[in-house]
Parts: structure tokens; sequence; C-alpha cells
């Protein structure tokens, strides 16, 4: 991820208002590259952007990234039920 930081330009990875910009910075892009499919977005933010292509742009077969994915997925229905 440092190289990641780097790209974005992050100074201070240990800054809260530095690192959640240039985490959506970076959130914005994946959806950009991957057609605004947001599975393959958290995708690539778990695992990496090359991991999702190394895979012909379909989520990984790794158990961490699966998970991630859909525990976000799970959070985001869950406050979209509770308003």
């Amino acid at each position: 991820m440092p190289g990641t930081a780097r790209r974005l330009g992050v100074r201070n990875i240990n800054d809260p208002v530095e690192n959640v910009d240039a985490g959506t910075r970076y959130l914005r892009t994946l959806l950009e590259m991957f057609d605004g499919d947001v599975n393959l977005a958290l995708a690539a933010y778990n695992a990496g952007e090359d991991a999702v292509l190394r895979y012909g742009r379909r989520i990984p077969p790794y158990r961490e990234t699966r998970n991630y994915v859909w525990r976000i997925n799970a959070a985001y229905r869950r406050s979209m039920a509770n308003p």
C-alpha cells in the first residue's frame, strides 16, 4: 500500500484527513476502472487492482477478499434497511 499512497500523493499516512481523502479518491478510481462494478472495485480495494485484472476482471478467489466484499455489501444493505 505504500506505492498506492505515493501514487495518490499521501505525505502522512497517519493523518486521518489525508488518509480518508486518498482512500476515497482511490475507490473512485477503481469504480471508473471497473466500469462502476462496486463488487470489483471493493475486491480491487482489498486485493489490489492487478489481482482483479489477473483473474479476468472477477473477484479473486482469496478468502479474505471474498469475505471483505461480502461484509461491505452486508453493511450497506443493513444501512439502507435502517436509514
